[in-house]
């Protein structure tokens, strides 16, 4: 870690209004052109082509069927709407200064859904799926609102190609993608409307925090693979963007309740309305009330998987816990607001909410936590134009009660941050290239003190700040051939500068057959917890008080009558992790019936963080981490007493003498047998195979294929460096979706594999599971489902250390209006 000069706030604004400069703003005699393109039905087409004829300007229709043109001289146009080979057009459409023209043009075409999709963040614009420049799995509003049931937002792409949803407790989730999982994974930036609601001390998600019922997402994007030239550090493995409904095209309510195994009972509620004047508000709230699969081991009983460690099993084991859990039970409770304000083609939004959370476990690397009192505030500012988007948020976390079951420890976690991005957008060339362009700055405060004020989890509190620029060019350079290039530059308190670049072209076969090749270069900050932690991770050694005899007869005190403290630390000389990747792909609109896709990449990494592994480690030559040396006895201990001492020490401590050390503050005894280390270089690559099939209007088959492969150009012998993740994964599912009813049902497979990660270390057997959605509608107003997930009741942990994983089988009820 190094320190440096921050470039600060007021030069990344510097750096937007050049940006803006060369952003097109309403000229005096100007107006604007917005309007949908939709079924019969009303429904919006999205992905459809839309070309302001005389000026020659372009842009495609949202997922809602919306588009729009910004600084239109007055006068009178036509727009032609394309489609593959559909196509139609609205004459006459005049303009007036100062004035918007809405146009909604109907259209009768046959189109499958598929046809229509549209992504946003492969590239931070609206684009067709077959045209983004990266691999993107997309989960559209109308199946979340089916498979929302369990309340649980990484389940949704638990049957997608790439995707490694790995589950625990009920909402101990890792989500990752192209392997290098671990406990709490960080390597998928997750956002949610732009707001990344991690935990910063671990840059994991908290699952259960979530402020809003899951059928309140408008749609869910994934993007797999590095995207650091746009997102900077946290999107090292990938992107998952999650966008929720907008109260203006989502009016009026919908109470839910929802109860089953686990004793679960939940109540979720939305509702959207017009306030007039061109305002909207939607309010959002729920309580859930339930079991976990978790169980207490401080017996070390719960079955073979969970036998104490021994020489005989020094892996596959589990060292019992010191303290049983706290509680058996679940409750969470969560609320927010939403206010938008729209005018002329700009749309104002001030939203905040908060979400309370007790009982969930997580299985830490130092073993598992339960969160018993954690508070989740939060707030977010956006203005939004057509080339204009300026996001600013706020997060706070206050964890006063969190227990490590392994040490019965109290770890209070108290964190908070404000982020801000500026990003503007403009064509050239008759919209034949598109730049894109921002600013990102970040403030971060972590504190991890009692109320007694001593630390919990660091050395002492942190404050941080970060601060990123990016741009982002595409051309068209033919009607077939379309390059992107984006580059990131990243500086902080806690790393040096980073840049990160991005190059892809993607060639269109046909409008519905493309293929790509990309190669893209990322970053990974170590986070706190890598940097900074200081944290029990065994019971405290009180057998060595006799010691403290030898340097009573020097007349010093070594503190070895008092308990001596054995702890997990961090490595404040850690290096950011990087990654080179290429990957080829392909996406295709088979006979208006398929979309099918096949992603191959390879990823070169240097750096590689490790997860807590033992300090002596013979292949990197003996004790690491220099922080923490060999003990020292005390100064003024004569040197006969102090060779006595630490002779009696290895005596006494045996092989866990080498981990023996002093407290850098207060030169007391402690022992640090694990920590952190960046090794080496490692490589992974991998094969992803995705496939909807619609049979028919009511019947769609989907199938997904995840193969995956890795080599470590070092490998430690005694903490080997994994994945934690399987070698082979495949889904496949069937779904009927009718007018009154519908029903799916899925089964996922995962092979065998080995997991090392913090303290749990061993195999995880091979496991699969079937779920089971559906769902009958009554009228518009009354709605009943069920959701059961792990039909069979298969009892499998899906990372070594995690707890069992049944069924969990839902009904719900749901009323709207």
């Amino acid at each position: 870690m190094r320190r440096r000069h921050p470039i600060g706030p007021a030069a990344l604004v510097t750096l937007l209004a050049i940006l803006i400069a060369f952003t097109p703003v309403w000229g005096q005699g100007n107006g604007r052109i917005e309007g949908r393109i939709v079924r019969p039905d009303g429904h919006g087409i999205g992905g459809v082509a839309v070309v302001l004829q005389g000026l020659g300007r372009a842009t495609i229709t949202g997922n809602l069927g919306s588009y729009s043109f910004d600084d239109v001289p007055a006068g009178t146009y036509s727009l032609s709407f394309t489609l593959g080979d559909r196509a139609t057009t609205e004459d006459d459409v005049e303009v007036t200064a100062g004035q918007t023209v809405e146009v909604s043009t109907e259209v009768d075409w046959q189109i499958s859904f598929v046809e229509t999709i549209t992504v946003f963040s492969a590239s931070r614009q609206t684009e067709r799926i077959t045209e983004a420049p990266a691999a993107v799995t997309l989960i559209s509003q109308e199946q979340i609102e089916r498979e929302a049931t369990n309340g649980q937002l990484p389940k949704l792409l638990e049957f997608t190609p790439g995707a490694e949803v790995t589950q625990s407790g009920l909402y101990d989730f890792n989500f990752n993608t192209r392997g290098f999982n671990s406990s709490l994974n960080r390597r998928i930036l997750t956002l949610i409307d732009g707001r990344d609601p991690s935990v910063p001390f671990l840059g994991s998600q908290e699952w259960a925090a979530a402020t809003f019922p899951a059928d309140d997402l408008a749609a869910v994007e994934l993007v797999r693979g590095p995207g650091s030239a746009l997102y900077g550090a946290d999107a090292f493995n990938g992107v998952l963007n999650m966008v929720t409904k907008a109260p203006r095209y989502s009016r009026g309510g919908k109470v839910q309740i929802s109860g089953g195994e686990l004793d679960t009972r939940r109540l979720d509620f939305r509702w959207a309305q017009d306030l007039g004047s061109e305002w909207y508000l939607k309010l959002t709230g729920g309580y859930q009330e339930s079991e976990d699969f978790s169980v207490s081991r401080n017996t070390g009983s719960g079955g073979p998987e969970y036998r104490p460690c021994s020489a005989q099993f020094p892996t596959g084991c589990l060292e019992p816990e010191l303290v049983p859990l706290f509680t058996q039970d679940v409750e969470l409770g969560f609320g927010g607001v939403r206010f938008d304000k729209y005018f002329g083609g700009k749309v104002l939004t001030f939203e905040g909410g908060t979400a309370q959370i007790e009982g969930p476990l997580a299985v830490t690397g130092i073993g598992r936590v339960q969160l018993l009192d954690v508070d989740r505030p939060w707030a977010r500012f956006n203005f939004n134009t057509v080339h204009f988007n300026a996001l600013a948020y706020y997060n706070k976390r206050d964890a006063s009660d969190q227990r490590s079951l392994r040490s019965g420890g109290l770890l209070v976690l108290n964190t908070d941050n404000v982020v801000g991005e500026l990003q503007a957008n403009t064509n050239f060339a008759n919209g034949k290239g598109r730049i894109i362009g921002g600013v990102y700055y970040k403030e971060e405060d972590i504190d991890s003190a009692n109320p007694a004020g001593i630390q919990t989890l660091t050395f002492g509190k942190r404050s941080e700040d970060f601060e990123g620029a990016f741009a982002q060019l595409d051309y068209d350079f033919t009607d077939k051939l379309k390059g992107v290039f984006a580059a990131r530059y990243d500086d902080s308190s806690l790393h040096d500068s980073q840049f990160s670049p991005r190059a892809s072209l993607v060639y269109a076969i046909t409008p519905n057959h493309t293929i790509r090749g990309s190669f893209s270069e990322a970053f990974q900050v170590p986070n706190y917890s890598e940097f900074f932690l200081r944290v029990d991770v065994a019971p405290p050694i009180t057998a060595l008080a006799p010691i403290e005899g030898i340097c009573a007869l020097g007349g010093v005190a070594c503190g070895f009558n008092q308990p001596v403290r054995v702890l997990a630390t961090g490595n404040p000389s850690l290096e950011v992790e990087e990654v080179q990747s290429f990957e080829i792909g392909y996406s295709g609109i088979i006979n208006s019936k398929a979309y099918l896709t096949v992603d191959l990449y390879q990823n070169d990494y240097e750096n590689f963080i490790t997860d807590l592994i033992t300090r002596f480690q013979p292949e990197l030559g003996g004790l690491f981490n220099d922080l923490f040396p060999g003990y020292q006895p005390p100064a003024g201990l004569p040197a006969p007493l102090a060779a006595q001492l630490l002779a009696t020490l290895q005596g006494s401590l045996g092989p866990q003498f080498v981990f023996l050390s002093n407290d850098p503050n207060t030169g007391a005894p402690i022992l640090v047998p694990v920590s952190y280390i960046n090794f080496g270089e490692a490589q992974a690559s991998g094969l992803e195979i995705g496939l909807n099939y619609y049979v028919s209007d009511d019947w769609v088959f989907d199938f997904s294929y995840t193969y995956f492969d890795f080599d470590v150009a070092q490998q430690l012998a005694a903490d080997p460096v994994l994945p934690n993740t399987a070698e082979n994964k495949f889904s496949i599912g069937l779904s009927y979706i009718g007018e009154r009813f519908d029903a799916a049902v899925k089964y996922r497979y995962t092979d065998d594999f080995d997991w090392n990660a913090g303290v749990f270390r061993g195999p995880v057997p091979a496991y699969d599971l079937v779920s089971l959605v559906g769902n009958y509608r009554f009228n518009d107003d009354w709605l009943v489902g069920i959701d059961v997930s792990n039909v069979f009741d298969n009892e499998d942990y899906q990372s070594f250390g995690g707890d069992l994983v049944g069924r969990r089988a839902l009904a719900r009820i749901q009323y709207s209006w």
